[in-house]
């Protein structure tokens, strides 16, 4: 029956009770407003006479906690011996309570998650870790605002610490940190850990690890690798995955720095550059950890220390700011009927009735448990994932993207691991990598992206108003992108997010910062620009288009100009280079056709003529500094096309098509080194079937990834 006062504060109901607390609605009349208090066991005032003095210490340390997020704590007190708090009353329920209800979605995730994130980091900056977070330590109000509650077994980071709670491990085992199962020091990581199992739980319905025992439970979280969340909910976006890997990395120095740092990558986790950092601190986090790096056996207690009253105080405060929500998931919980888990007493106190106190813990009831050795007969394996084998690198790129059959393929630089990305036979253009993670791409007037770590093709603008769109080239530093497409030229600030929203060609002009290149005398024919790349320092450019030809007025051909674009006024910049132009006249160039053509960035270029198959041909190599073309006859006098220079510049892939086998040919792609591409040496191509490209007129237009440094 409850109590009708307890202090002054009038008791409506009781609301929850279990071995460590009993939680009732009350009300207190002086500021007239609705509180949960949560009462103690009278039985630790006269068993431990050091209790009442770590009760206020623990009371002192939670009244640090002053944060919007938090569950404040009114008051404090004791009634008859028992001592009690009294906490904002919580009517919204639990988070547990809402993950029972639905699935949720990463937008919802990320919404109540970012709401008690600061109240976390905040807890944190003050040396104080939760140690039991869970969903339902996470309560909500009236309006449905969350609030973490229960920082009563939070325990300071500081030294003074382990004088309250020795060396016992506290916590749930279903959300325990590695390091806090196996006894080890715990800090805000360790919470970060609690909340990536909470972010499992809700974008799945269930937590991560599941066994029959506590303590099983508790050795999955040390031995076992972290579970795929895309396994239990194949509906969510892949990039999910990376995100719950470094949350949930068993090293906490490879985890989130902080909570908001976590919320951060989930509300951007459609964003390029955090997919990239999101998978590369994966495949860290994952990686194989040498035995001697990961700890699974923690230090017996010392017998003739063994305090029990230092191990269940700070239990017994677990509940002290569960805000009207009962502390140990259940609201009128029956009694315990199994066989007890009997803490082990002090040396010193005799084993009577009422100094030896027991509990039976339940999946989510927290657990205290003096570390143990773990058995060593059978090893407990380290982390299996094997850690990731390295990337060749050669000619400063390790990943080759290129166009097969209609679709975009990728490969490293020596032909290994070859993969296909896309599938849907869409004609596909001017590919180029954006990032470690992001290819780029023209597909009819959409300039298009492939997500690696996601595996999906989405739009990054389009402009469906146009004639045609013909080149999308982003600068080496990635600020800029020149962009060419029915009768101009653009060269505008590049912002990833800010192009998903622009659809017309008046809107590129309304950047602040954005050059529009017309046709003068100097930019000539610039409406019929169809190719272009950066130099190196990205102050240069040079574009392919189709002008009059130097050496005859009355026709037309393709030619490449240099130019310093630094101005935005097309009557000012500098017509530095032009060819073939009045300076040679390849082989092969009958048609005056130039399908594609690379920069090194520097003084030299490469091209190709068009002979055969729709755009193969002689391969040449032209010199800025001598203004001369040299043909490249590297395998045999024909047919090549699409070469591409290594981000170093040492090393060139191109594409060939032997002319000798006639209607027998075939494609084959090749990377070989700069210098030895006139010596006769023998090359081998990258190991692609005969077969492999199936339309003889397609054209490769491979992409290569510079390597990370």
């Amino acid at each position: 029956m409850a109590p009708e006062k307890i202090g002054r504060y009038e008791i409506k109901a009781e609301l929850g009770r279990g071995g460590m607390a009993t939680v009732y609605h009350g009300y207190d009349p002086r500021f007239e407003r609705e509180v949960a208090v949560k009462v103690l066991p009278s039985e630790l005032l006269h068993a431990d006479p050091q209790f009442k003095l770590r009760f206020e210490r623990e009371a002192k340390i939670i009244a640090q906690l002053e944060h919007p997020s938090i569950v404040p704590v009114y008051d404090v007190g004791d009634e008859g011996g028992q001592p009690y708090f009294v906490m904002r009353f919580m009517n919204g329920g639990s988070l547990s309570d809402r993950i029972k209800a639905k699935v949720m979605t990463v937008e919802e995730a990320a919404r109540i998650l970012g709401q008690i994130a600061p109240g976390l980091d905040e807890a944190h900056s003050k040396g104080i870790v939760h140690r039991d977070l869970k969903p339902s330590n996470i309560l909500f109000d009236a309006k449905g605002t969350p609030y973490i509650s229960d920082f009563g077994i939070a325990k300071l980071s500081q030294a003074q610490a382990s004088s309250v709670t020795g060396s016992a491990i506290i916590g749930t085992p279903a959300y325990m940190a590695p390091e806090q199962a196996s006894g080890e020091t715990v800090d805000g990581r360790s919470d970060i850990y609690a909340l990536g199992i909470i972010l499992f739980e809700m974008l799945t319905g269930r937590q991560p690890y599941e066994a029959d025992t506590p303590m099983a439970v508790a050795i999955k979280h040390i031995t076992d690798p972290v579970p795929r969340i895309l396994d239990a909910n194949p509906t969510l976006p892949p990039d999910v995955e990376n995100i719950i890997q470094v949350a949930m990395a068993k090293r906490k120095e490879d985890r989130f720095t902080s909570a908001v740092e976590l919320v951060e990558a989930l509300r951007n986790i459609n964003s390029p550059e955090t997919r990239t950092q999101m998978r590369t601190r994966a495949l860290k986090a994952t990686a194989q950890i040498r035995p001697s790096q990961t700890k699974t056996v923690a230090k017996p207690l010392p017998r003739a220390s063994f305090n029990i009253w230092l191990i269940v105080v700070p239990i017994l405060l677990l509940g002290l700011m569960g805000g009207g929500y009962f502390l140990l998931n259940g609201i009128n919980r029956p009694v315990e009927t199994e066989p007890p888990v009997t803490v082990p007493t002090q040396t010193s106190v005799p084993a009577t009735p009422t100094s030896a106190l027991t509990f039976t813990p339940t999946k989510e009831e927290p657990v205290v448990v003096a570390p143990t050795k773990i058995p060593t007969d059978t090893p407990i394996p380290s982390t299996p994932t094997p850690e990731p084998p390295k990337i060749p690198v050669i000619g400063g790129a390790d990943k080759i993207a290129f166009f097969a059959n209609g679709e975009i393929w990728l490969m490293n630089v020596d032909g290994s691991e070859l993969e296909r990305l896309t599938n849907d036979g869409a004609v596909k253009s001017d590919l180029q990598w954006l990032d470690q993670n992001t290819i780029l791409f023209i597909s009819g007037k959409a300039i298009k992206y492939y997500d690696i770590a996601a595996g999906v093709v989405d739009t990054l603008t389009s402009f469906p108003s146009e004639v045609s769109v013909d080149a999308f080239q982003i600068s080496h530093d990635g600020k800029q992108v020149m962009i060419a497409m029915s009768n101009n030229v653009f060269v505008v600030p590049f912002d990833f997010e800010a192009f998903k929203r622009i659809t017309l060609r008046s809107q590129l002009g309304q950047i602040e910062g954005a050059c529009l290149y017309r046709q003068v005398a100097k930019t000539r024919t610039v409406a019929r620009v169809r190719e272009v790349r950066w130099s190196r320092d990205d102050k240069l450019v040079a574009w392919l288009y189709v002008g009059n030809d130097p050496n005859d007025a009355t026709i037309q051909s393709e030619q490449v100009d240099v130019l310093d674009v630094s101005s935005c006024k097309p009557e000012l910049i500098d017509l530095l280079d032009n060819f073939p132009g009045s300076r040679f006249v390849p082989d092969g160039f009958d048609n005056r056709l130039i399908p594609d053509f690379d920069w090194n960035g520097t003084d030299q270029f490469l091209f190709n003529t068009s002979i055969r198959n729709n755009g193969w041909g002689n391969l040449y190599l032209y010199n800025t500094v001598s203004h001369k073309g040299f043909r490249q006859i590297p395998l045999g006098p024909c047919c090549f096309r699409d070469a591409r220079w290594s981000p170093d510049g040492t090393f060139v892939l191109f594409a060939f098509q032997d002319i000798a086998l006639g209607s027998s040919t075939f494609t084959q792609l090749y990377y070989v080194p700069v210098a030895e591409l006139n010596t006769g040496a023998k090359f081998q191509p990258l190991p692609l079937a005969e077969d492999f490209f199936r339309n003889l007129r397609e054209a490769p237009q491979p992409a290569l990834r510079p390597a990370r440094p």
